[in-house]
């Protein structure tokens, strides 16, 4: 029998394969992704990981002991000291200074999968990490598959960022938010497991709309129904 992640992963299999399909993604793979899109994701995904790590203190005031506390401290490292590194190399692909890729504010789509998560932290430590999870385990997945069926190459300015991704510290990290979700499904309800389900499938519509985000160049100039940008 399967483990509820990986019931979860089963269920929105379509929206993984969405996120690995989405055109941003691809130039990024293909190495042609544009200047403008990409330094748009990087200063959007500093912001996100910032408030991310605000989420992982909030998982700190609902730990039930010091393991968990431990836990969220190193994840919490984790985004400090290494997951700047992509940035890094999105950054350098341009000839930019990290710094000056960032940003003050969080796009409309950005800010919404931040409320998401901080609105799941009312509900459970469960759903709490239910929410988190998919943030890794599709950036992982894709990159283990990418670099397994079609190695994206030295040369590709990007190379760095999936090689992050795809490498054995990252896959320990998908590897322990597994152990954990999976123990907090055990020991909840029926409700409680459909309210982990919803925040899991939410936040996987919120990973491929956080690509769109970057693809578009979104801003909260843009009103709905305005003209698109052009894409370089």
């Amino acid at each position: 029998m399967s483990s509820f992640a990986q019931q979860q992963r089963q269920r929105c299999d379509h929206l993984f394969q969405t996120f690995y399909e989405h055109p941003f993604l691809r130039s990024l793979a293909d190495g042609t992704a544009s200047r403008e899109s990409v330094l748009h994701y990087v200063g959007q995904d500093n912001q996100y990981l910032t408030a991310f790590m605000r989420c992982y203190g909030l998982g700190i005031s609902l730990s039930p002991d010091r393991e968990w506390v431990s836990w969220f401290h190193d994840s919490i490292d984790f985004l400090l000291h290494d997951e700047t590194h992509p940035h890094h190399v999105m950054c350098a692909a341009f000839g930019v200074r990290y710094e000056d890729a960032q940003v003050d504010r969080m796009t409309p789509t950005a800010q919404a999968y931040i409320n998401h998560m901080v609105v799941s932290a009312q509900g459970s430590l469960g759903v709490l990490m239910a929410a988190l999870m998919p943030c890794a385990w599709t950036y992982i997945w894709a990159a283990q598959r990418q670099m397994a069926q079609a190695p994206v190459p030295e040369d590709n300015p990007f190379h760095g960022w999936w090689e992050f991704y795809a490498g054995d510290s990252s896959t320990q990290i998908l590897d322990g938010f597994m152990v954990r979700l999976d123990a907090l499904a055990e020991q909840a309800g029926a409700a409680e497991r459909e309210r982990m389900a919803q925040a899991f499938e939410a936040s996987c519509h919120h990973e491929i709309r956080f690509w769109e985000m970057a693809w578009t160049q979104e801003t909260w100039d843009r009103l709905p129904g305005q003209p698109q940008l052009a894409r370089a």
